[in-house]
């Protein structure tokens, strides 16, 4: 089994690290748990990219651990190598025939929308390690005009709320504000168009059609890639998996996620 360093250097990536190394232990693993990115292993678990893509650059196989992507994302731990979400290589599990997400998330899934007054534009935390570096401000209002044109409707825009607290506004060309919660915003679109942000997960089991158009999107499997687009597949054997790519603190330190996951 993995011989694992956790390189843990903040308060909550220190409690989540206990979890990893105890669910290590749990199969038969070795794990240890340190303050330095300066690692002798292997296998390194990382809290977040950035911190992961140092340690991959350096030549480690890298356990990305992240916030999830279904219910409550403070409760629940996204776990895959080398990657950020969509580009992280998360472990294959035996059909449950959906049980876990069913127990779970169930309630989060609506049917597909067939009507809405408007294209929700979704906008994301400049500098968040999952844009790579990509600057989305001139994206938006691409995005945005091709939206006008192609779905014949008003764009709404709605800014992260992380984006908002710093300070940072964006009024991209050719939309109107959003205002009010994400899921009032979701109520009244006929469509949600993001770059590769996790309300796109949100948007789909909400039912309104998606436009992801990177594939670091996890909702990337389900959504459109083109703005203009109505995509409306089959989500079921999407949110199963999505299911199984995340878990909580004591299924972690039990080591569930480990019974599957091979560097």
């Amino acid at each position: 089994m993995i011989d694992l360093t956790i390189v843990a250097t903040a308060e909550h990536q220190t409690r989540c690290g206990l979890a990893v190394a105890d669910g290590i232990r749990a199969v038969g693993g070795t794990a240890r748990l340190q303050r330095t990115e300066v690692c002798s292993t292997l296998h390194v678990c990382a809290w977040g990219w950035r911190q992961g893509k140092r340690l991959r650059d350096a030549g480690h196989e890298v356990l990305v651990m992240e916030r999830a992507y279904l219910g409550d994302r403070f409760a629940w731990y996204s776990l895959g190598w080398n990657g950020l979400n969509g580009r992280a290589r998360f472990p294959e599990w035996p059909a449950d025939g959906g049980a876990r997400f069913r127990e779970h998330f169930g309630h989060l899934k609506r049917p597909w929308r067939r009507d809405g007054g408007y294209v929700l534009l979704v906008g994301q935390v400049p500098g968040d390690a999952s844009l790579q570096g990509r600057d989305l401000s001139s994206w938006y209002s691409e995005a945005a005009l091709k939206a006008q044109i192609g779905y014949e409707a008003d764009v709404l825009f709605r800014p992260h709320p992380a984006a908002v607290k710093r300070g940072i506004i964006h009024r991209p060309n050719y939309t109107r504000p959003s205002t009010g919660s994400l899921s009032e915003a979701l109520d009244g679109a006929l469509a949600c168009i993001t770059f590769n942000s996790n309300t796109g997960v949100e948007a789909v089991l909400a039912g309104v059609p998606t436009v992801a158009v990177d594939p670091g999107a996890m909702a990337w499997d389900v959504a459109a890639h083109r703005v203009g687009d109505l995509h409306r597949p089959a989500r079921e054997a999407w949110a199963h998996r999505l299911a199984w790519r995340q878990w909580r603190l004591e299924e972690i330190a039990a080591g569930k996620p480990f019974e599957g996951i091979h560097a």
